[in-house]
């Protein structure tokens, strides 16, 4: 028997988890390594291999006059040296063609929308926050986007933020600048590191003593762009903010509430119309 078309049986029978394993990992909250190889990967799916094998045997047997006869599958991975039998399961292999390429089809197809779908029962339960081991594999994905607040003990939750603020301290050409605005968007490498941060709104603002000293200003500047890339090769550190916003009517406030310590205009302006809402952080 050929080694190589023993590999390929095998190869079939494993790639149910493999596939499974791509569509749970197809999103950005995974990172696709490069020392992971096929070898690895379809190693790792066995289990869930032989569990959608199992469940598929079943389903056809119960619901089909189809069934696996396992003694000419053990023939052609073993490799019988018999010919007479090696001829005997190619027949049958070829009267049944059909109902086999059915169901291996069948078979992905399920392993891939039951990826998918697990994917999406983790994140809507959330279990992947709550239990470490059903975390993915993009870190960068919980910080920037604050869902690591629903992590065990940490005190805050994500349902809290409203938008991300972050606070990137750069060096350019030897100077140091911190760029402000929104999180908007990031970029990784294949091994999962930050390789840029995309933020809205930008504004500059110089952070060096020489600067002051110098007289040169030091005050924020806007940025006369919508959105900034800042690569990560010009980046120092990061400062994260997670803001809440609360919208409340001008009648739950308290009387002695001051307007103008919080707002640019007059709190009469704004008393005049008692529907007005504000946003406060």
């Amino acid at each position: 028997m050929n080694l190589a078309f023993s590999t390929i049986l095998i190869f079939l029978i494993l790639a149910p988890g493999f596939v499974f394993r791509i569509s749970y990992n197809s999103t950005r909250l995974s990172v696709k390594k490069k020392d992971v190889t096929l070898i690895n990967e379809l190693t790792s799916s066995i289990i869930p291999s032989i569990i959608f094998q199992v469940i598929f045997l079943f389903l056809i047997e119960k619901l089909s006059n189809y069934y696996i006869d396992f003694q000419v599958l053990g023939n052609l991975i073993l490799g019988n040296d018999d010919g007479k039998i090696i001829t005997e399961s190619f027949q049958n292999i070829r009267l049944n063609l059909a109902p086999i390429f059915y169901y291996n089809i069948g078979l992905f197809s399920l392993a891939y929308l039951l990826g998918h779908s697990a994917r999406g029962i983790v994140r809507y339960f959330k279990w992947d926050r709550k239990y470490r081991f059903l975390r993915f594999s993009n870190k960068w994905f919980y910080i920037l986007r604050g869902e690591c607040l629903d992590f065990p003990y940490v005190p805050d939750t994500y349902e809290d933020i409203s938008f991300q603020i972050v606070d990137v301290l750069c060096s350019i050409e030897g100077r140091r600048v911190i760029y402000m605005g929104e999180m908007f968007d990031y970029y990784i490498d294949g091994n999962g590191d930050l390789e840029a941060i995309h933020i809205r709104y930008p504004v500059r603002k110089e952070f060096d003593k020489n600067s002051v000293l110098n007289g040169t200003d030091t005050r924020q500047k806007e940025i006369s762009s919508r959105f900034l890339i800042i690569p990560m090769k010009n980046i120092i550190n990061i400062n994260i903010r997670y803001i809440n916003l609360e919208e409340i009517s001008i009648d739950d406030l308290d009387d002695n509430y001051k307007f103008e310590e919080v707002f640019d205009f007059d709190d009469e302006d704004v008393k005049s119309n008692t529907n007005k809402s504000v946003s406060l952080e």
